[in-house]
C-alpha cells in the first residue's frame, strides 16, 4: 500500500475492493471535486502502482442510512452514476463497521438515487442495488433502415411520462446534494 501514497490526499484512508472490477474507495468528510478528478486521473493512469487501473469513489455520509458516492471511472473519468462503485462503497461501509451490511442505505449521486445492501449468500456478501430504470427510447428497426434504406422514426412520445417522472425524481436529488452542500458538476 505504500505505493498507493502518492497518488492519495496525506490523510485519506483508502479501501481496494474488486467487485470484479478494481475499486479505490475513500469515506471522507466533506466533498472536493477537483480532489475527485486529480486522484482519480493518478489512479487510473498509475500502470506501476495500478497494471490495469481502478475506479476510485469517495463516500460522504448524509446521514445514518444515505450517502452521497460519486465516481471517477477507469476509461471514462467522472461519471453521473457507477453501479459497481456503489457496489463497492456499500461492501466498504460494512467492512469498516459503519453499516450493518443488511441495512438498507440510500444512495446519492449526480446521477440520481439507488438503494443499496447486502445479503449474506454461503457466508460472501453479495452486493444487492435497487434504482430506477428508465425506458428513454424504443425504436422497432427494418434492417432496410440500418442499411441506409429509409428514415428512423422515433416512438418515444409514450415514455415521456416515465421520463418526466424521472426528471423531477433527477431535480429532487440534486436539490438534497446541494442542501447537503454538494455541488457536482454538471455532467
Amino acid at each position: 500500500m505504500d505505493r498507493l501514497l502518492p497518488a492519495f490526499h496525506p490523510s485519506r484512508h483508502v479501501t481496494a475492493v474488486a467487485v470484479p472490477n478494481s475499486h479505490l474507495i475513500t469515506v471522507i468528510d466533506a466533498y472536493d471535486e477537483a480532489e475527485l478528478i486529480e486522484t482519480g486521473r493518478r489512479v487510473a493512469g498509475s500502470p506501476e502502482v495500478f497494471p490495469i487501473g481502478a475506479n476510485l469513489s469517495f463516500v460522504l455520509p448524509l446521514s445514518d442510512d444515505e450517502v452521497f458516492i460519486h465516481t471517477y471511472e477507469r476509461g471514462a473519468g467522472l461519471t453521473p452514476s457507477c453501479g459497481s462503485g456503489i457496489a463497492a462503497s456499500r461492501a466498504t461501509l460494512s467492512r469498516l463497521g459503519l453499516v450493518d451490511p443488511e441495512r438498507p442505505v440510500t444512495v446519492r449521486s449526480p446521477g440520481g438515487v439507488a438503494r443499496s445492501f447486502l445479503q449474506t449468500t454461503g457466508g460472501v456478501w453479495q452486493p444487492v442495488l435497487e434504482g430506477n430504470a428508465t425506458v428513454v427510447y424504443e425504436a422497432e428497426l427494418d434492417p432496410a433502415v440500418l442499411l441506409g434504406d429509409g428514415p428512423v422514426e422515433y416512438a418515444g412520445a409514450a415514455h415521456m411520462a416515465e421520463i418526466s417522472a424521472f426528471a423531477e425524481l433527477s431535480r429532487e436529488n440534486l436539490k438534497v446534494l446541494h442542501e447537503a452542500g454538494i455541488h457536482p458538476t454538471e455532467i
